[in-house]
């Protein structure tokens, strides 16, 4: 008995169509796997820079941020003071202040404050937060005191400051630095000052309660000094 061979589909197909069926199914799952890769490096890295945002989110919210400011002298008219003050929400350590391109020097023959400050700020100290340090800055000369000359600081120059901060966990310290420039050549003749009115002694009751109210004033005033 004959028997009649019968093809199946799968014959019908010819092999070429195999081979390219079978490569783009190689291509397709080797395509799936770098885009695998790819979303996976993507998805690390965003961590990384979410992680590092988040440190210098908290960092910014957690450091000290120590500001300078001169601000009129307690010394009297002309005087400048300077206020070293820590407005962040942790201690300032190691702080540290010169004169950019300069040095803390005496002024004149009679200047001890020039120095003196050269002395304090070459020494390192500490700002609890909220904790703030005012100094003599500077004095004009006057010939009327002792001694006449000009003290404590250039009218013009610039301030560089530097201190650290401790994060106290397993981060290391953190150095930070700033500087401001200042030039007090016109500032100090444009300070506003008190009036105590007149003195003359015999003055009407009027005059006298006026008088009292310019003195009520003056203190007033230079107690505002003390926080400025």
């Amino acid at each position: 008995m004959w028997m009649i061979a019968t093809e199946t589909p799968a014959d019908l197909v010819p092999s070429w169509i195999e081979a390219i069926a079978t490569l783009v199914g190689v291509v397709v799952a080797l395509a799936a796997i770098v885009f695998t890769v790819v979303q996976l490096r993507l998805t690390s890295r965003q961590m990384r820079e979410t992680a590092i945002q988040e440190a210098q989110n908290s960092e910014a919210q957690t450091r000290p941020y120590v500001g300078i400011d001169i601000v009129p002298g307690l010394a009297g008219a002309g005087s400048m003071d300077i206020i070293i003050e820590n407005h962040g929400r942790t201690t300032a350590r190691d702080i540290r202040m010169s004169l950019v391109g300069d040095t803390f020097r005496a002024q004149s023959d009679g200047d001890v404050i020039g120095e003196a400050l050269g002395r304090l700020f070459a020494t390192g100290f500490d700002l609890a937060p909220g904790a703030r340090r005012r100094v003599f800055w500077q004095i004009p000369a006057d010939k009327n005191s002792s001694p006449r000359g000009h003290m404590g600081t250039p009218v013009a120059a610039g301030i560089a400051i530097v201190y650290d901060w401790a994060p106290g966990d397993d981060r290391p310290v953190r150095n930070y630095a700033d500087s401001i420039e200042y030039d007090l050549t016109e500032y100090p003749k444009l300070i506003p000052m008190p009036s105590i009115g007149a003195t003359a002694q015999g003055a009407s009751p009027e005059t006298q309660s006026r008088n009292l109210l310019h003195v009520l004033r003056a203190i007033a005033a230079n107690l505002a000094e003390i926080r400025r």
